[in-house]
């Protein structure tokens, strides 16, 4: 399971919400168009994803890895999870364990990513209007909107936020105790391949002990969260209109610009 050699865990700075720093907008492109995608103005609400929807496959599925413990390293977990196990328990499950190893440790990683996907959301941000690729993957090739957000508003509103860190290689998470499940969270939730960069991304995200509906995974912000709605500079205009039609009027003092 594991070759007995010391291994390096990667360790988080703990930061609470007042020591972090975001910067003052933080946006979200959209598609007018798409009818779950007006409700960002039309309700004020946001919408907390599962990870399995995401384009990028490697988004919240790093696999925390069992299979790098040594044998003594599980033994401990399994008697740290299981205080109340006999010596003939633990011995039990750890010939199960290794009798079929390999097995073992997919069916635990997958079961563990199953479940996480179900009761887990992210808020997809960022810090730039103006990149080009975003205006055409995120918002119907410059036909689309973004929605800017005041961050230190929404942020608290929603309960905390964080930028996301990008790596050349990503991070390899262990179980616990080796990484705690703090350090497993922010890991798994704020940890992108380098490629992804240009996004500049900030998230937040929301977490349930039971699986989240629809509407569970919709949060409504308040107005004064609102700054600013910049119109795609291939927007038609007949969708600026509509779109122009749907503000409420709470979001009246939102800010109108042209790319």
């Amino acid at each position: 399971m594991g070759n007995g050699k010391a291994i390096e865990v990667t360790k988080i700075e703990e930061k609470n919400f007042t020591e972090m720093v975001f910067p003052p907008i933080v946006y979200k492109y959209r598609n007018w168009t798409d009818p779950n995608h007006k409700t960002i103005i039309t309700n004020r609400e946001v919408f907390f994803a599962s990870p399995n929807s995401f384009t990028d496959q490697n988004d919240c599925k790093i696999p925390i890895r069992y299979d790098l413990l040594s044998y003594i390293e599980v033994e401990q977990k399994i008697k740290a999870d299981n205080p109340n196990w006999c010596r003939q328990q633990r011995r039990k499950f750890l010939k199960d364990w290794y009798r079929g190893h390999r097995e073992n440790v997919m069916r635990v990683q997958q079961e563990f990513l199953n479940d996480f996907f179900d009761r887990f959301g992210v808020l997809s941000l960022t810090e730039i209007p103006d990149n080009n690729f975003m205006w055409f993957i995120y918002a119907n090739d410059f036909k689309g909107f973004c929605v800017g957000y005041k961050s230190n508003i929404m942020f608290q509103h929603l309960g905390g936020g964080g930028q996301v860190i990008y790596y050349d290689t990503l991070p390899v998470i262990y179980p616990t105790p080796k990484n705690t499940f703090e350090e497993q969270h922010q890991l798994q939730i704020f940890s992108k391949l380098r490629e992804w960069e240009f996004e500049k991304e900030y998230r937040t995200h929301i977490f349930s002990k039971d699986p989240l509906s629809i509407n569970q995974r919709k949060k409504q912000l308040p107005p004064e969260a609102f700054k600013e709605i910049i119109f795609g500079k291939n927007m038609p205009d007949a969708i600026k209109e509509d779109l122009l039609r749907s503000i409420p009027p709470e979001l009246g003092h939102v800010i109108l610009v042209d790319q």
